[in-house]
């Protein structure tokens, strides 16, 4: 009760400051409070009779309230509110997405306190980006609302229209929402997921990046140090129960956080209706990826690609590459995505010179490796996507496809919006991932796989 209270005081307090500004509007010019409410469904297959079934559905409320004199500061608050079931179980949360305050001076601003900030250029993969965290399993037909904010303060710098130095420290963690949350997992294993922010003092990364302009091209160099929002598995727990005629083993994971640095460059360049867009970066973690099963391996990414507009319709096409300079086979197979051979197991045993722990422990490293894409020295994939405004832009239809050659992963996102009138937007679509057996696409396909509807009205 306590908690629906406290929604209703700043509901309360929200709605009566916008009554008020809507009175003074004409005079002040300088407050906007807006928002929405959006209800949706995502519907899937159960494997287990083939019949569809309701796996999400949520009510949300959003409230957007920004304040500046237009000279020398603005505050910025988002705030979400949801109601309803996510994979089958219960959310009722609210979520401070965004509250900064930025003051600017003639040729610098400093922002402080809960934001977004997205480096990279390129449209679907950002290897240079690593301030902020993603919730990979958000069930929202928005797709930014997989942006998670950060405590952190920014602070930028102008010495000349065309460039800008950028600085961002970001004192404690938040981790990413792994695509892997929902997976069934073996009886025998359990995963410790990180739930809130861990405010340890050594937890702290900063970023650096310089941006170029000139004409119709930009261009910038990246620097962070710190900890990747993407967390890794660690083994925790191992034991094997003897006493019972199959051997039992209980396995404990907890995700676990790792320093990385990652050098990074991007670039955009416009040419008539053709735009350019690539980067790459070189990320090192501080300790070694064998040694630490958590911990990925050095590697270098790159994406690089082009979009065009052809009268209503525009397209996007984007090739991502990556390299492991010093990649070294794993013997093991990943512990999550491969069946648990018994028969296996007893005969690893029956070797006394056999280390159980470590085994399980390269397991567990090959799943992270697995699930970064590491597996294999190099990755090629291929994103497309397409779409329009049709109808005066009253109708968007649009197709998102991903193909990873080397996992043999698989990605379709179709969609369909239409605007009936001004604030109100229907919405349909579905994401389809496919994978060969035991790849990460494999691994989620049966909670991710889903079809959806929302409709949403803007105020």
């Amino acid at each position: 009760m306590k908690k629906y209270r406290f929604i209703l005081v700043i509901v309360s307090i929200f709605l009566s400051v916008y009554v008020k500004s809507q009175d003074s509007f004409v005079a002040s010019q300088n407050l906007y409070i807006n928002g929405f409410i959006r209800a949706g469904l995502y519907g899937s297959i159960d494997r287990d009779d083939d019949k569809p079934y309701i796996s999400s559905a949520f009510s949300d409320f959003s409230l957007q309230l920004e304040k500046s004199n237009n000279v020398n500061y603005k505050a910025y608050a988002d705030m979400r509110f949801r109601y309803g079931q996510e994979f089958m179980d219960p959310v009722n949360s609210i979520m401070l997405r965004e509250a900064y305050v930025r003051v600017n001076g003639s040729k610098w601003d400093i922002t402080a306190g809960q934001a977004i900030i997205k480096w990279g250029r390129a449209n679907f993969t950002n290897p240079v980006s690593k301030l902020n965290p993603q919730n990979f399993i958000s069930r929202s037909p928005d797709q930014e609302d997989m942006d998670m904010g950060n405590l952190l303060i920014s602070t930028r710098w102008y010495p000349v229209s065309s460039v800008k130095i950028e600085a961002v420290a970001v004192p404690f963690y938040r981790s990413s929402v792994l695509l892997i949350d929902p997976v069934k997992l073996p009886d025998y294993v359990n995963i410790s997921q990180i739930k809130s922010i861990i405010t340890d003092k050594s937890m702290f990364s900063y970023g650096l990046k310089a941006d170029f302009y000139t004409g119709s091209a930009a261009m910038s160099v990246s620097w962070f140090d710190g900890y990747d929002p993407m967390p890794g598995a660690a083994l925790t727990h191992f034991d094997i129960n003897m006493t019972d005629p199959v051997p039992v083993p209980d396995i404990s994971i907890t995700m676990t956080p790792y320093k990385i640095r990652n050098l990074g460059f991007d670039f955009e360049a416009v040419i008539g209706r053709v735009g350019f867009r690539g980067e790459a970066a070189w990320m090192f973690p501080q300790e070694s990826c064998d040694i630490l099963e958590y911990v990925p391996c050095e590697e270098i990414e790159w994406a690089a690609g082009l979009d065009w507009t052809s009268g209503d319709w525009r397209f996007i096409i984007e090739y991502t590459g990556k390299a492991m300079p010093h990649f070294t086979p794993l013997m093991a197979e990943p512990l999550i995505g491969t069946e648990f051979d018994l028969a296996q197991m007893g005969e690893l045993l029956a070797d006394p010179d056999f280390d159980m722990n470590q085994y399980v422990k390269q397991q567990v490293g090959a799943f992270n490796r697995l699930y970064n894409y590491q597996l294999e020295r190099y990755y090629h994939s291929v994103g497309f996507r397409t779409e329009a405004d049709l109808l005066y832009g009253k109708l968007s239809p649009s197709l998102f496809t991903l193909y990873n050659f080397t996992a043999r992963d698989f990605l379709i996102i179709p969609e369909i919006r239409y605007k009936p009138s001004d604030g109100l937007t229907l919405s349909a679509g579905g994401e389809f991932y496919k994978g060969r057996k035991g790849s990460v696409y494999d691994i989620v396909n049966e909670f991710m796989n889903c079809v959806r509807l929302a409709v949403r009205v803007d105020f």
